[in-house]
């Protein structure tokens, strides 16, 4: 496997790399799927041409009817009209006073109302009702197109999975390498050996996993939907008015009308909710090695950038003059100024293994991923002992594993979602890990020797049960009444067989109105009442029982079978929606209550039919991967 050593310098060329496997990927799949493209291209045109058509008519419909509603509303102003032009000539007859103005309006009204109802009966209807079969028609024949798009795409829209995002990158031959999914023997081995937390905060819920290594060390790339309850004022308005009575010049007395808007508010308990994504990498070096950096050169052109680190200097020099003071005289700027003030790690706290990490290399490809990187100065970098955590603005945008999920009834349409989405995936990815790959050691430094017990209770991961439930509609997890997003978290009831019994639990909040008044004194001096409405948030939780299990290694014939057979199981009516999700072959079902037990017989006994050999290779795969950095090292 390729070390990158100068990753900024060497991205286009991997960019480039990665492209063309992705052309050549695409490719092979469609001569694998065998489906006819010139006639899928024809296909897609005769439907593209139909639906112009189509909608064409539809809004010429839209139209009439619009003309149509007009009309009867104008009718019905004229029936009014009418009316009141009659009272208007019986008022001026009973006055003494002029009639034309009631003649008039009780003799053009009649008329436009006999007109529109003519128009709208003799022409709007006809042509309506005309346009409306020719629009069905138009529908029906653009669907059946679509149709037949479709059955010419099923052989190549089968062959789409998961995998073969992870395949293109594992084949560039460098460091990194990504795993299919964070499975249960991640879960532990991470946490055994690097203490990376079983589960995300109380508060947070994982929604997506990018797992993989970089010389045999984990990285767990996760974005995750986080709620922290904040402040929200509320602004309420009331107008008084009064009167004052005052004497002009010559003594007459006079009234004025004042008026004034009083505005209040009030600040209440309110939820807010947001995603973060973030990067952690377990690695050995520096091991005693605290620190933390925030964006520093974010936005700023060259010279900008060129005055900061002239004024940086200064500050270096205070900093190790406090530390001096009241610290314990260990903090050293680096030779390398520019380095020590763009990446801004002034809390480090070993400057020897910061050193160890930050050679003349790391310091220059650093250097040069914070002035010139696509996403510009954009991370934040904390380090604690073997964990290092990365977040990055840009990837909060980045499109992790939905894109994965491609399907079109147009081969042109789905090379472009194709080659988007994993041109992206990498481009992401790779300026994720950016700031590790910039420092040789991590690429160099392989784990140290170990006792490994990976054994579990479990067959599914607790964050990527937490991810795959998160798939599901808050509506089918959520408590009634929900008014706010649903904060998923997962508990492990037990294992049967190669099925895992889980408890949802779903935090969200219902939200009830309520008034404050609040007093207020107007410019008359008297107190008065402002309403103001807020909103009071009550908390719901709602706890579902749900099964999880890894799917992976079923041919397409038999996954299928499998969620057509979920479907006739879960816990919701209706064939056009069901309680199941999945993601990278691992799946999770509401099961009805009454026959969850055969359901998990039923299943145990499909998932017997899956390649013996996959099930073999996907863990020893990840135990010799391990096991084979260690005799490395030996």
């Amino acid at each position: 496997m390729k070390e990158i050593l100068e990753p900024l310098k060497e991205y286009s060329r991997y960019q480039k790399q990665f492209d063309d496997s992705v052309d050549k990927t695409f490719e092979d799949l469609v001569k694998k799927s065998n489906i006819d493209v010139e006639k899928n291209r024809n296909t897609v045109k005769m439907y593209d041409e139909a639906d112009v058509e189509y909608k064409k008519e539809k809004k010429k419909l839209h139209t009439l009817r619009g003309w149509r509603s007009f009309l009867i509303f104008l009718s019905s102003t004229c029936v009014i009209a009418t009316a009141i032009g009659g009272f208007m000539i019986y008022i001026a007859k009973t006055i003494g006073a002029s009639m034309l103005a009631g003649i008039l309006t009780v003799v053009i009204a009649p008329v436009i109302l006999i007109a529109s109802i003519l128009i709208i009966t003799l022409v709007l209807n006809k042509k309506i009702k005309l346009i409306k079969e020719t629009v069905k028609v138009l529908k029906q024949n653009a669907d059946l197109i679509l149709e037949e798009a479709w059955k010419q795409m099923a052989p190549l829209n089968k062959l789409f999975n998961s995998d073969i995002t992870n395949n293109l990158v594992n084949e560039l031959d460098t460091v990194i390498q990504v795993d299919r999914y964070y499975s249960v023997l991640h879960e532990v081995y991470l946490h055994k050996y690097y203490k990376f937390p079983y589960f995300s905060n109380d508060n947070s819920s994982t929604i997506n996993m990018v797992v993989g290594t970089i010389t045999g060390n984990p990285f767990v790339i996760s974005r995750e939907l986080e709620v922290e309850m904040g402040m929200k004022t509320y602004e309420g308005s009331l107008v008084v008015t009064w009167t004052e009575t005052r004497r002009d010049s010559q003594g007459k007395t006079y009234t004025v009308t004042h008026s004034q808007t009083l505005i209040a508010t009030v600040t209440k308990p309110c939820p807010f909710y947001d995603t973060e994504t973030f990067l952690v990498y377990c690695n050995e070096s520096a091991p005693d090695l605290n620190f933390s950096r925030k964006p520093q050169a974010h936005g700023k052109d060259d010279k900008q950038i060129e005055r900061m680190v002239k004024r940086g200097e200064k500050k270096l020099a205070k900093i190790a003059e406090d530390d001096m003071k009241h610290g314990d005289g260990s903090f050293v700027a680096m030779s390398d100024t520019e380095f020590d003030v763009l990446f801004g790690a002034f809390d480090r706290d070993n400057e020897n293994q910061f050193r160890l990490l930050f050679t003349p290399l790391a310091q220059r490809n650093t250097i040069d991923l914070v002035k010139d990187s696509p996403y510009g100065d954009d991370f934040y970098f904390v380090k604690q002992g073997k964990l290092n955590t990365i977040y990055s603005h840009h990837g909060d945008t980045w499109d992790m594993l939905a894109g994965r999920n491609i399907s079109s009834y147009s081969m042109d349409l789905a090379k472009q979602m194709f080659t988007n989405y994993n041109c992206n995936f990498f481009k992401n990815m790779y300026f994720m890990l950016a700031p590790l790959l910039s420092i040789p050691l991590y690429q160099q430094f392989k784990p140290n020797d170990m006792d490994i017990d990976l054994s579990s209770e479990t067959n599914i991961a607790a964050r990527e049960a937490e991810m795959i439930v998160n798939i599901l509609p808050d509506n089918y997890i959520g408590a009634k009444g929900s008014a706010t997003r649903v904060i998923p978290k997962v508990k492990f009831i037990s294992s049967i067989g190669e099925v895992d019994c889980i408890m949802i639990y779903a935090y969200s909040y219902s939200i009830t109105t309520r008034t404050d008044f609040v007093p207020r004194v107007a410019g008359n001096g008297r107190m008065y009442s402002v309403p103001v409405n807020w909103d009071e948030y009550n908390p719901l939780m709602k706890t579902t029982e749900a099964l999880i299990f890894d799917a992976n290694g079923l041919s397409h014939e038999t996954y299928t079978q499998l969620i057509e057979m979920l479907k006739l199981y879960d816990n919701i009516v209706g064939e056009e929606f069901s309680a199941i999700a999945d993601c990278s072959g691992v799946v999770v079902v509401i099961p009805k209550k009454a026959t969850k037990d055969e359901l998990i017989q039923k299943i145990n006994e499909i998932l017997k039919k899956r390649d013996k050999d996959f099930v073999k290779s996907s863990r020893e795969k990840f135990m010799n991967a391990v096991q084979n950095i260690l005799t490395n090292n030996k």
